[in-house]
């Protein structure tokens, strides 16, 4: 893959959470101020990526952020590491805020993910 943009990611030590909840489920809290939480309701479902405590037992997902702000005119930077993450077999699960992007690995997959994205060529901290 060629790369024709360098971008900066931080790692966060966030351990994450990404369930999926009946449509009408009532809208968890965030247990922190300080983590990632993000909520999407669709006819379907309602997804909340937080903070995964104790007593979670599904997969744990761990935050690469990339640095921004961009403008929402700007396109191409999701698929600048989508696809590097693809081609190493990183599954992603992307999540935007007005400022920036987050996407979130496996936390197995965590060093493979970071390896490939530098492998690039980008920026990893």
């Amino acid at each position: 893959m060629t790369l024709r943009r360098r971008l900066r990611l931080m790692t966060h030590p966030w351990r994450l959470a990404v369930e999926r909840l009946p449509r009408d489920a009532a809208l968890p809290l965030p247990s922190s101020q300080d983590g990632l939480f993000a909520v999407v309701r669709t006819r379907d479902s309602l997804t909340v990526v937080r903070e995964a405590d104790e007593s979670f037992q599904g997969s744990v997902w761990r935050a690469l952020e990339v640095a921004g702000p961009f403008p929402f005119s700007e396109s191409g930077v999701l698929a600048a590491v989508a696809g590097p993450l693809a081609e190493a077999g990183v599954s992603i699960f992307a999540v935007n805020s007005y400022e920036t992007e987050y996407v979130l690995v496996q936390e197995p997959d965590l060093e493979r993910a970071r390896a490939a994205l530098e492998q690039v060529g980008h920026l990893l901290a």
